[in-house]
């Protein structure tokens, strides 16, 4: 077993270098790249490159866990319902589940004769112990929302206890932090011994690590859906993006984690290489500052600026025209979603024009806040050659993630591109920079002047089921496009790109796999 090293860096994907590295990319080499792939499909293995490193293999520790750890967790562990690629929600280790009336209870119907990799029994004591110990942690009030408690009522069945409905729930169950752990094996070894060698009931086993490197899994011969069709798959940590590219022209790496979009339609065409795409749960939104003195508390520059905003120029520039444009700050496949009685507005240059001419802008340098080298500083660029064409004098303000992280917190901009991913898949999400609640952390300095009157629709709207949601969500959309609080420009996406002859590979919509589907032709 290779040897699990400490603490882990973690490598930044830039787009731009991306871009960059493909100038000098060669196809020489293929013949012995194909080679080296049949002899993988030979031995049921895959070699998957990333530049995001998974660190820790266990969500319930005081450390929590990120988005690249989730190659690991979605792997090694299963929940009680399963996010699929498209974000739905499909059976897990709950073969069945029914919702009480007053929406604050949720009854699961647990599989019969699972294991976990050490040969131990799922029961009804590992959820109790994984969603107790999940909502004491970092993670637990964002992911297990208003959980209150789990009751066993035999070894196969619990139900759940919510303080208030929340109808996202289920995302929350699917999510990382649902991963069941062994509450046996946990009272064996604690966080420390569950960190250095997780246990789940997944179809993969943690083999092990080496710092900086890769993360091997091997698969699991007992899972209860059946023996995976890949024996191993190795997560290989290649920092430099064009390099993960020219591996996989060359066979050396079977799947490249996330490409950008640009890189994989450069892939058609090419012989053995496919590619996939789809929605991501993240939406790319420009928040304007509509408070603290700034130039947008004046609400014609706000419509100005909405109203000069041309989106589809943006994803063309930035996506090349795959992702889709947003009228609404929500994804399309947010449960929630409000499917009718939206106001949108599109791009009309005379107008704002206008609107320009109303307000009292007077000239004063617009400041646009955005991450460095990433597809967002390309949107600022277009963004602000919009602006000046109808007479505002935008500037770009592109920093690294630190001081980006520092400038958004303390809202410090007249305008700031924020890329906003939501783990709960649903309409909840897009309540964040409304949300009232005394020391929230994301609107201690977004000080929206009729939050107070928005986020209590969405508080309304997450405790509402069905069809029932709608209404409330559509009346918090329709009044911040009213009072243009923000511009949605387009829905995130998430690519791979990897071998032909590797069946079953497709995008997810969280940027994570299941290597279960995945199997050699």
């Amino acid at each position: 077993m290779i040897k699990k090293l400490a603490n882990r860096g973690i490598s930044l994907l830039l787009i731009g270098a991306l871009l960059l590295g493909l100038a000098g990319c060669s196809t020489a080499g293929k013949t012995e790249g194909k080679n080296q792939s049949a002899v993988r499909a030979d031995q049921g293995s895959v070699i998957l490159a990333t530049s995001g490193e998974p660190t820790r293999y266990y969500a319930l520790s005081d450390e929590g866990c990120a988005g690249d750890d989730n190659l690991v967790l979605s792997n090694v562990y299963d929940c009680l319902t399963f996010l699929e690629a498209d974000g739905s929600i499909s059976e897990g280790l709950a073969h069945s589940w029914e919702l009480s009336e007053d929406g604050k209870c949720y009854t699961f119907h647990l599989r019969k004769g699972v294991k976990f990799h050490n040969g131990y029994d799922f029961t009804a004591e590992d959820v109790k112990f994984t969603f107790d110990k999940g909502f004491e942690g970092p993670l637990g009030s964002a992911l297990f929302v208003n959980y209150d408690r789990c009751e066993i009522v035999d070894d196969y069945t619990v139900k759940i206890y919510l303080t208030e409905p929340y109808a996202a729930f289920l995302y929350g169950v699917a999510s990382r932090l649902g991963g069941i752990c062994s509450k046996d094996y946990y009272e064996e070894v604690g966080d420390e011994g569950y960190l250095e060698a997780p246990v789940g009931t997944g179809p993969y086993r943690f083999a092990g690590a080496v710092s900086g490197e890769k993360v091997v899994l091997e698969a699991n011969e007992d899972y209860w859906r059946g023996e995976p069709a890949i024996q191993e798959v190795t997560i290989e940590i290649v920092p430099d993006v064009s390099t993960q590219i020219l591996g996989l022209e060359n066979g050396d790496y079977d799947v490249v984690r996330n490409p950008a979009i640009d890189t994989c339609v450069r892939l058609n065409g090419k012989p053995g290489l496919d590619w996939d795409c789809t929605d991501s749960t993240a939406r790319i939104t420009l928040y304007l500052a509509a408070w603290g003195g700034r130039s947008c508390e004046d609400k014609n520059l706000r419509k100005a600026i909405q109203a000069g905003t041309n989106k589809d120029e943006i994803n063309l520039g930035t996506n090349s025209g795959y992702a889709k444009v947003l009228d609404i700050d929500m994804c399309p496949m947010y449960g929630g979603y409000p499917t009718q009685g939206i106001e949108t507005v599109s791009y009309d240059r005379d107008k704002a024009i206008e609107y320009l001419k109303q307000s009292s802008y007077d000239g004063e340098p617009f400041e646009i806040l955005c991450k460095s080298g990433t597809t967002f500083e390309t949107a600022a660029k277009i963004i602000q050659y919009q602006l000046m064409d109808i007479g505002i004098d935008a500037k770009i303000i592109a920093v690294d993630n630190m001081t980006y992280t520092d400038l958004d917190a303390g809202g410090n901009f007249d305008a700031v591109i924020r890329e906003q991913l939501s783990s709960m898949v649903d309409a909840d999400g897009a309540s964040t920079y409304f949300n009232t609640t005394p020391g929230f952390a994301y609107t201690k300095n977004c000080k929206y002047p009729l939050a107070e009157e928005i986020y209590p629709l969405f508080a309304e709207g997450c405790k509402a089921q069905g069809e029932e949601r709608i209404p409330y969500y559509t009346e918090a959309c329709n009044m911040i496009t009213e009072e243009t609080y923000l511009v949605p420009l387009y829905n995130g996406i998430i690519t791979v790109a990897f071998q032909a002859s590797l069946q079953g590979v497709e995008a997810h919509c969280l940027g994570t796999y299941n290597f279960y589907h995945w199997s050699w032709e």
